[in-house]
């Protein structure tokens, strides 16, 4: 039994990045920040193919046509999620790839502390109950994993306002009135703004001794920003951060 976990991706060039994020730290460093993030995605998910035996395939779900012949997404398949909003493009994936695999994992590249056994324990129980949605909440009131064996109708993905913190709530409150069961799997967080980056930081040091390499080069840039500019010591821009996370 195969399960598509399908990354939502932009390409740098085609799309801007990061945009809340580069409010704080600018669009040079909020593009440095998303190529970490990106890289530790990807070799997540390469260990985790290999290992699977091929019986985990991960796509870059790009959200440019042209997107998916750059030379950058070539470790994994590409499909482009078409136009529309987040909804209209998430159901435009999973019913792609469901056509093709048996279960379908979304996830972004905004949650770079991810670690295989949240994957795989969202694979596990949809294995168990295939009839049941996985979600992964986020600590913003969105999600960063969902996760279905069966199609979900366009107009429950259309119908919830993404970005805010009632996000999750709206989702939820149609997969009832569908009757539609769901689970859920641990609360992360993921990194929409400058005052993330700290949580992201202390993600990370609770999982230092299984980090991947990306996992560490990311860690390792962050740490100046956590103490630097995170801590009120950024000369450069003069803003005072502690009074943006506390």
């Amino acid at each position: 039994m195969s399960t598509a976990v399908a990354i939502f991706a932009k390409t740098i060039g085609l799309s801007p990045v990061k945009t809340r994020l580069a409010k704080g730290i600018g669009k040079n460093k909020a593009e440095e920040f998303y190529r970490l993030s990106v890289s530790a995605i990807e070799e997540l998910l390469l260990k985790l193919k290999k290992q699977s035996n091929d019986e985990v395939i991960p796509y870059w779900a790009l959200a440019e046509e042209k997107g998916v012949l750059d030379a950058r997404w070539k470790e994994f398949q590409t499909i482009w999620t078409e136009e529309g909003d987040l909804g209209r493009r998430m159901f435009h994936v999973s019913d792609e790839l469901l056509k093709k695999h048996d279960k379908v994992i979304l996830i972004g590249t905004d949650s770079p502390q991810f670690e295989s056994e949240t994957i795989l324990t969202a694979i596990h129980k949809l294995n168990e109950e295939p009839e049941t949605c996985i979600i992964g909440p986020a600590f913003d009131g969105g999600f960063y994993l969902f996760g279905c064996s069966r199609l979900i109708a366009e107009d429950v993905w259309t119908s919830v306002t993404y970005s805010r913190d009632d996000t999750l709530k709206q989702l939820l409150l149609r997969l009832d009135n569908e009757d539609i069961s769901y689970s859920f799997i641990k609360r992360m967080g993921d990194v929409d703004e400058i005052e993330n980056l700290k949580v992201l930081y202390e993600s990370l040091l609770l999982i230092k001794d299984k980090q991947t390499q990306s996992q560490e080069r990311l860690m390792k840039w962050l740490e100046p920003y956590v103490v630097e500019i995170i801590y009120n010591k950024n000369i450069n821009t003069g803003l005072n951060y502690l009074d943006l996370l506390f």
